[in-house]
């Protein structure tokens, strides 16, 4: 199972008297019993970031292959629905920004309006769940599927609020890359899914347009296309501009190679300034995937386009830092990770205990350049053998 948040005693103490609060909430509604039969309704609860919503298609794509008749919700943020566009895998995605998945101001109470979260229990409640599903090991989605009134609930052991659920998975070693987490709550319906890789789509039409638009940039389809993105939702896991540009220059003694620089907004990647051409694309989340699947190779740190390109089947070279890349890695077998082995502090939850992240800035350019060359060359024999087969 892979860790969410450091361990310690102080916040052991602070689930354990958020656990005996909610027990009160017995006393105060009971969700109804389990229907017989083949569930007809699921929940699945992913209210944080992008990535996280990505995982979890492994979960959405077993149940429904499974369930092809039954209704699929999933409670998450306003990108999610962005993300799921045309995959079929969610028939809705109820959208709720919970406070406390925030990355700041968590904890003000002016953010927590209890008439919403009403509504949003009312909301849910009306469509009678016979079953939710919830990896993310934490007392605050407990009670969410709980309050939802789902039949059964699903969830781990570990977290507080277990007494909130009708199926316990035991966390185990809390050793796992998270898509296991996801694929692990699905033994109680019944299901052992073999397809453990994150799943998402682009249309043809969004597919043709991104074409368009990378030709219009001067792009040739017949050359390798490198797309880097180096934004991160956690300041700690950047890498610093000047050492993309250096890893770009170096990969640039090629000729034939092109890059495509990705920025949410114009400028946003100013400090990226190499000797060799690269092209600029401000995009929004939708062009961002139409494009990245356009791209032989995406060059980013451990953050949301990184999920996004691996569901599309597009390698990535990934720098990792504060996080460890066997809970949240890439999974494609082309894929690489470029991290410093020896990192005592791993995992810190983004939490860095000095002045900067060591475990980022000691990253070498040269030799991230290096794996992306062999990357490039492993990438290029496997199209070649495709070709072949």
């Amino acid at each position: 199972m892979a860790q969410t948040r450091t361990i310690t005693r102080k916040k052991l103490a602070a689930l354990g008297a958020l656990d005996l609060v909610a027990r009160t909430l017995h006393a105060v509604y009971k969700p109804p019993p389990r229907r017989e039969g083949r569930p007809r309704s699921f929940l699945v609860i992913e209210p944080w970031g992008i990535g996280d919503v990505v995982l979890s298609t492994v979960a959405l794509k077993a149940l429904r292959a499974n369930f092809p008749d039954a209704s699929i919700t999933l409670l998450a943020k306003e990108h999610a629905k962005e993300l799921l566009r045309h995959s079929g895998l969610a028939d809705e995605v109820v959208v709720f920004d919970f406070p406390w998945t925030s990355f700041s101001r968590k904890f003000s109470p002016s953010r927590y309006d209890r008439g919403k979260l009403k509504e949003l229990i009312a909301r849910l409640r009306s469509c009678d769940f016979d079953v939710s599903l919830d990896a993310r090991r934490d007392i605050r989605s407990n009670v969410v599927a709980y309050l939802a009134g789902a039949r059964r609930r699903v969830g781990y052991d570990f977290g507080g609020g277990a007494h909130l659920l009708t199926d316990v998975l035991p966390s185990g070693l809390q050793n796992e890359h998270k898509t296991a987490d996801w694929l692990a709550l699905l033994a109680p319906l019944g299901l052992s899914p073999r397809d453990v890789a994150p799943s998402l789509v682009v249309s043809a039409e969004e597919s043709e347009r991104a074409r368009q638009r990378l030709s219009a940039m001067g792009l040739s389809a017949d050359l390798p296309l490198i797309g880097v993105h180096p934004g991160a939702s956690h300041g700690v896991r950047r890498w610093g501009g000047s050492r993309f540009a250096e890893v770009i220059d170096e990969l640039g003694s090629d000729a034939r190679r092109q890059f495509l620089l990705f920025e949410h907004v114009p400028e946003g990647s100013a400090d990226i300034r190499p000797r060799h051409a690269v092209t600029r694309a401000t995009t929004q989340l939708r062009e961002f995937m139409a494009l990245v699947s356009h791209c032989d190779l995406l060059l980013c740190s451990d953050s949301g386009p990184m999920h996004i390109a691996n569901a599309l089947g597009v390698p990535v070279t990934a720098l990792f830092g504060p996080q460890r890349s066997e809970w949240y890695g890439p999974l494609g077998a082309n894929d690489t990770v470029v991290r410093i082995e020896e990192m005592p502090c791993r995992p810190c939850f983004d939490q860095c205990i000095f002045s900067a992240p060591r475990c980022m800035n000691g990253i070498r350019p040269d030799v991230v350049a290096s794996a992306v060359e062999k990357q490039l060359a492993r990438v290029a024999r496997t199209h070649q053998l495709a070709q072949i087969s």
